[in-house]
């Protein structure tokens, strides 16, 4: 069984197959920025890679929408697609941000197509009890907010959506 786990910021910086880890924290979101070592293996979404040696994954805390939203980049620097973690709403611990994960996470290519990822699992925690019943409502309730926002071009943000790496 897996267990739910807590998205922390900082916990790319020790991660030991990224490196150039970097943190910026702004005045209503956190970015973070790792470079993904020649020793990693090709990692997939579908059929799209999402890690390969010198990816560039970037983290944004949305500290206001209160969501964690992952923006990929391939060596060339092209954005590959975005990760969106359904996660219980962010929470401050002193200098750390976590975000509880709740299974189910939205994957979006650049052309907007979007896949929902991790169903059978989450429906799974739902069954057995794994979840509670205001988390699994909570996370029911980010996928709809999020697809009908992606929908309707009004996610990823801009300033997201936007950022772009020379």
């Amino acid at each position: 069984m897996n267990v739910l786990r807590n998205l922390l910021s900082g916990e790319w910086r020790d991660a030991p197959h990224l490196m150039d880890y970097r943190i910026e924290w702004l005045s209503n979101m956190v970015v973070e920025r790792a470079t993904w070592d020649a020793t990693v293996s090709t990692r997939l979404v579908g059929d799209q890679v999402i890690a390969n040696p010198g990816y560039i994954w970037m983290r944004f805390w949305l500290l206001e929408q209160k969501i964690v939203l992952e923006k990929y980049f391939d060596q060339e620097r092209q954005v590959v697609g975005y990760h969106l973690p359904v996660c219980m709403p962010l929470q401050r611990r002193s200098d750390q941000l976590l975000a509880l994960s709740l299974y189910l996470a939205i994957w979006l290519a650049p052309d907007n197509r979007m896949t929902i990822l991790q169903e059978a699992r989450f429906e799974e925690a739902v069954a057995t009890g794994e979840l509670a019943p205001v988390e699994s409502e909570h996370a029911e309730y980010q996928i709809r907010e999020l697809t009908t926002a992606i929908a309707r071009g009004a996610f990823p943000p801009a300033i997201v959506r936007n950022f772009a790496l020379q």
